[in-house]
């Protein structure tokens, strides 16, 4: 196996409704993907102005199986990306820097 490069891609959708979470391969193709939809936890928009501006990393791991995993904790999101089950990445995306509250 080698050590291959991926790129993380947090940000909110157009219509404002959800984040969505995906994870590019090096050849920019979409390794897997995850949509939280704000209402599926009873929150709503609360910000003047634009979104979120998007959130984007780039990491390496030598791994062989890839999976998204989302939790909401403490009035947060966390968006983790698992490499053979271990946490190879994570994002924390709080309510108040997205502009969040419930609804």
């Amino acid at each position: 196996m080698a050590l291959r490069t991926y790129r993380l891609v947090v940000a909110e959708t157009e219509t404002g409704e959800d984040i969505t979470a995906d994870v590019y391969n090096e050849e920019g193709t979409l390794a897997e993907s995850a949509r939280i939809p704000y209402e599926d936890h009873g929150l709503t928009v609360d910000r003047e102005g634009d979104a979120p501006s998007e959130r984007e990393h780039t990491f390496q791991a030598d791994v062989t199986t890839m999976q998204l995993q989302t939790q909401r904790v403490d009035g947060a999101f966390d968006v983790s990306v698992l490499g053979d089950g271990e946490t190879v990445h994570s994002e924390r995306l709080t309510d108040e820097e997205w502009g969040l509250t419930s609804s």
